[in-house]
């Protein structure tokens, strides 16, 4: 654990931040991360795939039904040639 926590003490001293023993922690485990993803990206080749960690797990697309384009029409307060009119936000008020 100390010597995990010495680069990010170094960086902290370096960019004048006061750290609690938690935070050094939770950046050290941050910071492990980052390497790792770098390390990723240094293993890609021109057109090779490498599996690479995410953050955001994907799923895949489907086709889904949607919002019936009529009904939605005609719950708008104001509609002009088949486009809900909303008020102008550029542009407006006072001075220029």
């Amino acid at each position: 654990m100390e010597e995990t926590n010495k680069p990010v003490r170094e960086l902290s001293r370096l960019a004048r931040l006061s750290l609690t023993p938690q935070e050094e922690e939770e950046l050290a485990g941050r910071l492990e991360e980052m390497v790792g993803y770098l390390h990723a990206l240094s293993q890609v080749e021109h057109g090779a795939e490498v599996e690479a960690p995410s953050a955001v797990p994907f799923r895949p697309d489907q086709v889904e039904p949607s919002l019936d384009g009529d009904k939605l029409l005609n719950q708008a307060p104001q509609v002009r040639d088949g486009y809900v009119v909303t008020p102008r936000s550029v542009g407006e008020g006072g001075a220029e």
